[in-house]
């Protein structure tokens, strides 16, 4: 089959069959790998006998209550889609259930209870499990706290406490009134606080009415504060009566042991390179690199842009089918090699997926404190070369594009394969993989990133900061002389936006003011609601070369972004916005970051502090959004670690909660299915499951990652001694 016929399919992968069932799948360029198929075991838990009463006893020789064997009052019941898995060529959900006893009377601390499994000959009528109710360790899911834990100098250290039933609605928590700040390791208690109605549940009318940016929550959150205690250590919060959260400590280094994890996520996404120790745990082969055969080929613009044969396709979404249809076989690109893949796309983008954002956002972490980085060890291959460590990361992925630059300039919008790729891991690709043509869009997203680059690597690595230069001016000719190229993923970013930040950094890098002409006339035409990027870097401009006018109204338009995000740190329930983009729904650090410094006001990172509570723990689940981090974490959507019989590697954020008032198009039906109660009834701060789903599990590197490492690492600099 050619490449371009129509309707052609190479995934390269193919079944075993035995006995009439599917086996497995063997994989790779020379087809000589297996991986066995997944296998569904155990049974699906009996809801009627789990919802029923009199299928529980809780009996105690300890509590005069329970003396004779007692049945719960009622039964409440939660149930999540846990694992999406294709068995035997069906979608099939795993769920996990969490049921909640309501007993007629409170436990006795200390007392031991036995809580016995009737009427259910699997379980058996005989057994049960027994526990002592000890309120000062045994954990309360009830409790929630941030999992890593808090710097000394932090302005707010708090934990909730909270429940939602699922079917019984609100967890009544009024009754308790004191908590306890307690060691870990003895059960000492340091500090003793009152609890706070922070936020009463919302009325059932209030619920009914749920809008995209509501904040309403069925249950009532309470806050227990600790702030005014700074001594280190290892701690846990308890409640009388209630029970314990999760440890945690109070640590000099706790922002900054985050950010290098949140960093180390972003190393274990490098393409072309092998994973494993010193520089990281996870253990991967090289990948998509030429010297192990694998093949990129280039495209031709004609075809990949034709209407006639795709439509006027804006969005991006037939690219696949565009690649495939324009590759020119027989060619290869063999500098397509580097740069970062995201979750389950082993594609390099620039468009759509906007990589050129984490290198911003590393550079900016350098330009913010150059002393600071200079000194930091991301424990990467090039630490010590005397660049910082920072720099090279973001050179990983921007020497991939400077690689591939065409003679005349222009830069390809992406690395990417003619199809999501199948289940197999990303050494094993056997997709047809391409580079798509470049557009005005993308060399201008280029020409930002390199001219930053020439700028930050002048002091270490002159020469190469040179070719940066000579790069940005080459490409920004290309988008200068080829304005009229269509660009099929125009509706992803707008190009507005990217000409004036292009024609700034050009200006910034050389001095030219033609550039700053043309930066003036570009931001003209960028709508108000899309500048903060541009603002950002024109309010950091040095004043000298800035139009005072200008910068000032670019400095309030700055401040007036990151107020409001402030604004939802102070009132909304888990300090974070009525944000609807996938990559800020763990928050909105970009803005608080640039007003910080230009003001240096401690509000702003009162405010960083408030919204990486969430993503560290301080939430429904008692999870981790980033794998690496604390007690318990949530699982990303990552191909080569299951496959390969690991955890998924250190530092993945993923997405985050996928409410369903802020989303109602999603998540896709098969995905939900046996959830209970129904997805639309679920807080949005709790709709978030580890099943397979793009909506839930999935991230890319460069956008929520590389924003969570942009928080993490400025509150680390910030609490930072040296």
């Amino acid at each position: 089959q050619a490449y371009g016929q129509k309707g052609a399919k190479f995934f390269g992968n193919r079944n075993v069959i035995r006995d009439g069932k599917v086996i497995g799948r063997i994989l790779g360029p020379n087809q000589d790998h297996f991986m066995p198929a997944t296998a569904l075991e155990g049974e699906a838990l009996d809801l009627a006998w789990a919802d029923a009463p009199a299928s529980y006893a809780l009996s105690s020789k300890d509590d005069p209550t329970f003396t004779a064997a007692v049945a719960p009052v009622a039964v409440f019941r939660k149930s999540v889609p846990e694992t999406l898995a294709n068995v035997s060529g069906q979608n099939v959900v795993a769920l996990r259930h969490f049921l909640y006893l309501k007993l007629p009377q409170a436990l006795k601390p200390g007392a031991t209870y036995q809580l016995a499994f009737k009427n259910d000959a699997r379980i058996g009528t005989g057994s049960g499990v027994s526990f002592t109710f000890d309120d000062t360790r045994l954990r309360s899911e009830a409790i929630h706290v941030n999992l890593h834990g808090h710097h000394p100098k932090d302005s707010e250290k708090i934990a909730l406490a909270f429940e939602w039933l699922g079917s019984g609605g609100d967890a009544d928590l009024s009754t308790y009134k004191t908590f306890n700040l307690v060691e870990d390791a003895t059960g000492k208690v340091v500090f003793t606080g009152d609890i706070k109605l922070l936020r009463p549940a919302a009325s059932a009318e209030v619920l009914a009415k749920l809008t995209r940016t509501s904040d309403a929550l069925p249950m009532s959150l309470y806050a227990l504060d600790y702030s005014s205690f700074a001594t280190p250590g290892v701690y846990r919060v308890t409640v009388p009566g209630l029970g314990s959260s999760f440890p945690f400590r109070i640590d000099e280094n706790v922002w900054a042991d985050a950010a290098f994890t949140s960093a180390k996520g972003i190393y274990n996404h490098r393409s072309g390179i092998e994973l494993g120790p010193p520089h990281t745990k996870f253990v991967r082969p090289r990948n998509l690199h030429p010297a192990d055969g694998f093949v990129v080929y280039r495209t031709d613009p004609k075809i990949f842009k034709d209407k006639a044969g795709f439509g006027d396709e804006m969005a991006g979404w037939n690219a696949f089918e565009r690649i495939q249809a324009s590759i020119i076989e027989g060619t290869s690109v063999p500098e397509a090699w580097g740069g970062w893949h995201d979750a389950a796309d082993f594609d390099r983008s620039l468009l759509p997926q906007e990589h050129n954002l984490g290198v911003h956002a590393l550079l900016d972490l350098y330009e913010s404190n150059p002393a600071y980085y200079e000194k930091l060890n991301l424990n990467i291959p090039e630490s010590g070369n005397n660049i910082p460590d920072v720099i090279d990361e973001a050179l990983w992925c921007s020497e991939l594009f400077r690689r591939i630059q065409q003679p005349d300039g222009g830069i390809p919008s992406n690395v990417e394969s003619i199809e999501h790729p199948p289940m197999g891991p990303s050494w094993l690709l056997t997709q047809p993989t391409a580079i798509s043509p470049p557009t005005p869009q993308t060399c201008h997203m280029y020409v930002s990133m390199a001219a930053q680059l020439s700028r930050t690597l002048a002091k270490y690595d002159p020469v190469l900061a040179e070719k940066y230069k000579e790069s940005a001016l080459r490409a920004m000719d290309w988008a200068d002389k080829n304005a009229g190229v269509s660009n099929i993923y125009r509706k992803v970013t707008p190009p507005e936006l990217h000409v004036a930040r292009a024609n700034l950094a050009l200006y910034r890098l050389t001095g030219d003011k033609k550039w700053h002409t043309r930066f003036k006339a570009a931001l003209a035409k960028v709508k108000p609601g899309d500048a903060f990027p541009v603002h950002a870097d024109y309010a950091l401009f040095p004043a000298a070369d800035a139009d005072p006018e200008l910068q000032a109204r670019s400095k309030t338009a700055v401040l007036a972004a990151a107020d409001a995000i402030v604004e939802n740190t102070n009132t909304r329930s888990f300090n974070l916005g009525p944000i609807g983009a996938w990559r800020f729904r763990l928050g909105q650090p970009e803005e608080v970051v640039v007003a910080h410094r230009l003001t240096q006001d401690p509000k702003y990172l009162l405010a960083l502090e408030r919204m990486a509570q969430f993503s560290l723990g301080l939430n429904p689940q008692n999870a981790s959004y980033t794998s690496g981090i604390g007690a318990r974490q949530v699982l990303p959507f990552h191909i080569d670690s299951p496959i390969s019989g690991q955890a998924p590697p250190d530092g993945i954020t993923t997405w985050g909660p996928v409410s369903p008032n802020r989303d109602p198009q999603a998540p896709v039906l098969y995905s939900m299915v046996g959830i209970h109660p129904a997805w639309s009834q679920w807080p949005w701060a709790e709709s978030y499951f580890n099943v397979r789903d793009y909506r839930f599990s999935e991230y890319t590197v460069a956008t929520n990652m590389a924003y969570i490492l942009l928080a993490r690492s400025y509150l680390a600099q910030n609490r930072s001694s040296r």
